[in-house]
Formats: structure tokens, sequence, C-alpha cells
């Protein structure tokens, strides 16, 4: 899959440029495509939960942008009052000063995009 992916230098998105499904998801085979990203990097998703796109850019496969949630905390994260009250991201980095804006308005970690960057030059 990493053929068919374009990264965002602003944003830190990885956006997938293969088949997509009406609503703009990515698909691989008969999954999403961001699905197939997180698998090959963590195993399945746990049961119960569903994969949130803190960038909210359906198209991105960037592992840093993904996060196993519940669907009622995927749901409450429809909110934009609810997701801008989040003080920090999954590798506990202060979002109060690190937070980038995505154009889809999407919240994502500063550092977080900056180590993934880093990760992906040195590969």
């Amino acid at each position: 899959m990493s053929n068919t992916v374009t990264l965002d230098p602003v944003f830190g998105c990885a956006l997938f440029s293969g088949r997509k499904t009406t609503s703009g998801y990515g698909r691989s085979g008969k999954v999403g495509a961001h699905v197939v990203a997180w698998e090959r990097a963590f195993g399945p998703v746990p049961s119960g939960f569903v994969l949130d796109h803190l960038c909210k850019q359906r198209d991105c496969v960037a592992l840093h942008h993904l996060e196993a949630v519940t669907q009622a905390e995927n749901l409450l994260r429809r909110s934009l009052r609810y997701r801008s009250r989040r003080a920090h991201c999954a590798q506990g980095h202060d979002l109060r000063v690190n937070r980038v804006v995505t154009p889809a308005g999407g919240f994502v970690c500063r550092t977080c995009n900056r180590e993934a960057k880093s990760e992906v030059l040195q590969a």
C-alpha cells in the first residue's frame, strides 16, 4: 500500500491515492485502507472499537492520525466543541501548544507529525 500514499507535508496526513468509497474512505480490497494500515502495524482493531481519524481526512492512513476508540467516543468526537477540549494526544503531548487544525476540521499533534515525518525520512 505504500506506493499508493501521498504525504501531506503541512498536516502530516498520508493520503491514500487508490480506490475510494463514495464517502471518501480509501479502500484496499473489501476493507478500509486505514484499517489495513492499522492491522499491519498493530494487529486487528480491538473488538468493540473503531478507528477514528483524528485529522478527519477520511482517506488518511497515517498511523499517528488513527486512534482505536469505542463507537460512542467516535460519535462524541464529531463535535468540534468536544474535540477542541482534548488536552493531550495519545502520546501525551500537550495539544494546547502542539495542536494543528486540518482543513477537514481535525486536530492533530504537531510533535507526532514531526516524529512521524522523521521516521519516514529515516526509513
